[in-house]
């Protein structure tokens, strides 16, 4: 039987800070913004002084706890692990790919 030398794999990210790759410090980052985003929004509703703008602001926290989900969540798919945040994104590439469909009766019957 023959052997042949598997190269290993560039795919694995090293910890950038506090165990935590860059990746995943973006997805982190970026739930912050949006939650800052809806906790302003939320405060421009309830037409409140500037001073308790500070109780608008746990509603980062959510934004913040999703968005870590999605980057460290593992889903098993063919034969691999991969996050949560890559399966969506292939999910929805393939979704909205453009498709070409065959018929394959053009004959008579």
């Amino acid at each position: 039987m023959r052997e042949y030398p598997v190269p290993f794999s560039a795919r694995e990210e090293i910890p950038f800070m506090a165990g935590l790759t860059v990746r995943e410090m973006l997805w982190i980052g970026g739930g912050f913004i949006l939650g800052l985003v809806v906790a302003s929004f939320l405060f421009s509703q309830l037409k409140t002084e500037a001073s308790n703008m500070i109780l608008c602001l746990p509603m980062v926290i959510p934004w913040v706890l999703l968005c870590y989900y999605l980057a460290k969540k593992k889903v098993a798919e063919d034969d691999k692990k991969e996050t949560l945040d890559r399966h969506c994104f292939k999910l929805f590439r393939y979704k909205y790919r453009h498709k070409i469909y065959l018929n394959y009766r053009r004959g008579g019957g």
